[in-house]
């Protein structure tokens, strides 16, 4: 039986509202506002304030001692490890020798000089002498020639012999600074604590051959630890000096001491201070360094996380 009409129009008028209600919008919710940013994070590495000290042989040869332990407290002079010195000891030994074989050439020459001035003196007082019996007749003028010439004669010899003896003084001057020379090189193969500070680390054993640029080990000297940390350029400009820090395990995530920073860069680097430790996005950042408080449980060259509160 076909509907009627009017109950075709109630059911058109039902259903246009139902689709009417499918598409009403809901009421939209406020949004949330963003949060003000409190703190930056950033990498660090745990340093001596003074910095690392690399410490080099400074001189060639084996090394015959070792006199301190990494992890020992170092004063500043102690001695930490010797080179052997036997070729220089043997230089030294060298040098003195041929001292004493000129010191007895140079006493040989002054005798020498000695005869030859007493030889110049005769041969002045022949030619004297002759001339004043030339004046008499009693010699011939080639007698007087022959004395003259045998005065030039004694006289050349006597220059000669001082000019050697002046040589043989210069070559045990040579010597001496020979001796002093080896002396010091000896002396150098003893390498000694430039800081007052801890021995962190030797890189040599007893026995190793080295070089004067060898480097043997690496100590820390007394001071204050700080964190080398960077900050990306978005948050560069809120950093500054006296903003307080923590730092925090990478580890376990516990904040294991604080500290101030004392200085922020006054530009941006490109490079990172970890290049060589983790992919590098091309950002560029600001280094800062933070001082650590006396406490903190840390350990040197350590990576940490660095809390900088910005509040």
């Amino acid at each position: 039986m076909p509907l009627q009409p009017t109950y075709t129009l109630i059911f058109l008028a039902a259903s246009t509202l139902f689709v009417a209600c499918q598409k009403e919008e809901k009421p939209q919710q406020n949004a949330t506002p963003a949060k003000p940013i409190t703190q930056v994070v950033g990498v660090a590495r745990v340093e001596p304030e003074r910095g690392l000290i690399n410490l080099y042989a400074g001189a060639d040869g084996r090394v015959t001692t070792i006199n301190v332990s990494e992890n020992q407290a170092l004063t500043s002079g102690q001695v930490l490890l010797t080179v052997d010195s036997q070729t220089d000891k043997a230089q030294v030994a060298q040098a003195r020798s041929k001292i004493g074989t000129q010191r007895a050439a140079i006493a040989a020459q002054e005798a020498t000089i000695s005869t030859l001035r007493l030889a110049v003196e005769q041969a002045q007082a022949d030619v004297e002498l002759n001339r004043k019996l030339l004046a008499v007749k009693g010699i011939t003028e080639q007698t007087l020639r022959d004395s003259e010439a045998t005065l030039a004669t004694r006289q050349q010899d006597y220059r000669k012999g001082q000019a050697d003896l002046q040589q043989t003084r210069a070559v045990v001057t040579e010597l001496n600074a020979d001796v002093n020379s080896a002396l010091v090189g000896a002396k150098d193969k003893t390498l000694r604590a430039p800081y007052t500070g801890k021995l962190l680390d030797w890189t040599v054993k007893i026995g190793d051959f080295v070089t004067g640029n060898t480097q043997v080990g690496q100590m820390a000297p007394n001071g204050s630890l700080i964190a080398r940390t960077e900050v990306d350029e978005l948050f560069a400009e809120r950093i500054k000096p006296g903003q307080r820090a923590n730092i925090r395990s990478q580890a376990t995530g516990k904040i294991i001491g604080s500290g101030t920073v004392y200085f922020a860069a006054d530009f941006l680097k490109k490079k990172s201070l970890f290049e060589d430790e983790t992919a590098q996005e091309d950002r560029r950042v600001r280094e800062v360094r933070i001082r650590l408080n006396p406490g903190a449980n840390v350990l040197i060259n350590s990576r940490v996380d660095c809390i900088i509160l910005l509040n």
